[in-house]
């Protein structure tokens, strides 16, 4: 009788894990989608190597952090969020790298952004509001 209670709770541990792996993988399909345009930010075309390369440093840092650090699974899903949204973000700022360049008179360019990708572009270029 023991035997069987064991394999029922490792069945409905295997079932949590496969559940919890498919939430995930939702949610980092939604994490890959920008939200509603909230700010268009206007970027000096001369800034945009710093933009790319701070994006792309918090990004690494936040990467490091996941694998290393111990932390609560609430803490991962945030930081894997946000390492989603820089994503987003570095793309972005890529893409308008590729079209200034390819125009070539362009002195800035603008870039459509939600309030999540906003948010972090403040925050990793130490930008202040108000």
């Amino acid at each position: 009788m023991a035997e069987k209670k064991n394999s029922s709770k490792s069945a409905s541990t295997k079932e949590l894990i496969k559940n919890m792996e498919y939430m995930v993988k939702l949610l980092h399909k939604e994490w890959e989608r920008s939200g509603r345009v909230a700010v268009e930010a206007v970027i000096k075309t001369s800034d945009l190597p710093t933009v790319s390369k701070r994006t792309a440093a918090a990004i690494m840092e936040r990467q490091a952090r996941l694998e290393t650090a111990e932390m609560t699974f609430k803490q991962s899903m945030e930081l894997s969020g946000e390492n989603f949204i820089l994503l987003r973000l570095a793309r972005k700022v890529e893409r308008a790298d590729r079209r200034a360049a390819k125009n070539g008179t362009d002195t800035e360019i603008c870039i459509e952004l939600d309030r999540e990708e906003y948010r972090l572009l403040v925050k990793i270029m130490g930008i202040q509001e108000g």
